[in-house]
């Protein structure tokens, strides 16, 4: 079983409009609904690809119960902290050209004895894991340790962790020396203040997670290049070229298909083109993180790997 720790998850709402003006009255012509968040996706994935895992993390309030609903309808085995804290909505307006614009709700407080019980729940599921993935934000400031605690917890379970967040939460994780690391170009940046444009330095962001202790590292750029290291070997990753429809949770779609690979026994240069092809295979519909593996193999011959170093 793969655990999956989603500290700030979201109702994904998306309204589809015939136009969106500014200041004008609309009329939706459909609405979906669908639990949203970086491990929720990666648990999404991993279900499509017909591993097991369980999604955890903090839920709250009637947003949270449907996120709940929504979970038990796609089969995605789940156990969260409820808390009194409302989970955040996300809604996203989608225009029949493709284009779409969203707005976020900020994140409510959760309280220090939910923070806890979480720490409790993943020295539980953790002797039951096989891996410990940590992914996407910190709801506040009470909960930026969660992410260092679980890999902790992972260490002293004997698993491997994986860590895709930003800012000090993230920061704070990789003290505890995750063995895989994957923030996105952007999330980098603002974590360590450096910009990655040429080869060279992305290959010194790479050493930066290195150096850290982390076993692989992995910075994506969306539909660019991404690049991997580790133990002093570099690649350089190309993504097969696809009409875009939704890039939204394209990185926890890697993320899911790198652990699929670890799980056929495969090397780690054939975990990173699998787990790219799931990536550009999840940008090419608006579904998130709900490719087949045929669809993902489909691409994976597309992908270009090519060693740096």
């Amino acid at each position: 079983m793969i655990t999956t720790v989603t500290l700030n998850p979201m109702l994904d709402k998306t309204v589809s409009v015939e136009s969106l003006e500014r200041g004008k009255i609309h009329r939706a012509v459909k609405l979906e609904l669908v639990a949203g968040g970086k491990g929720i996706n990666v648990s999404r994935q991993l279900k499509q690809l017909g591993l097991k895992t369980t999604a955890t993390g903090f839920l709250g309030g009637e947003i949270g119960s449907i996120v709940q609903h929504l979970l038990r309808d796609e089969g995605i085995d789940q156990d969260f902290v409820i808390t009194d804290a409302m989970t955040r909505e996300g809604i996203t307006y989608r225009e029949p050209d493709g284009t779409y614009t969203a707005v976020f709700e900020p994140s409510a407080r959760i309280e220090v004895n939910y923070i806890h019980e979480l720490n409790k729940k993943l020295n539980a599921l953790a002797p039951q894991s096989t891996w410990m993935v940590c992914s996407g934000s910190s709801p506040g400031l009470e909960a930026d340790d969660l992410y260092y605690e679980a890999i902790i917890i992972a260490h002293r379970a004997g698993i491997p962790s994986v860590l895709d967040s930003y800012g000090y939460a993230f920061e704070l994780a990789l003290n505890a020396i995750p063995a895989l690391v994957k923030p996105n170009k952007h999330e980098f940046e603002t974590t360590f203040g450096r910009e990655l444009r040429t080869d060279e330095e992305f290959l010194s962001g790479l050493d930066l997670l290195l150096s850290k202790g982390v076993q692989y590292s992995i910075i994506t750029n969306g539909a660019n290049p991404c690049y991997a290291a580790v133990r002093g070997h570099y690649w350089k990753i190309t993504p097969p070229k696809i009409p875009a429809v939704n890039p939204t949770g394209s990185g926890d779609a890697t993320i899911a298909g790198i652990l699929y690979g670890f799980r056929q026994g495969w090397k780690f240069e054939r975990c990173l083109s699998f787990g790219v092809a799931a990536g550009a295979a999840n940008a090419r519909k608006w579904e998130i993180a709900s490719s087949s593996s045929q669809e993902i193999q489909d691409l994976e011959s597309q992908v270009v790997v090519q060693r740096l170093q």
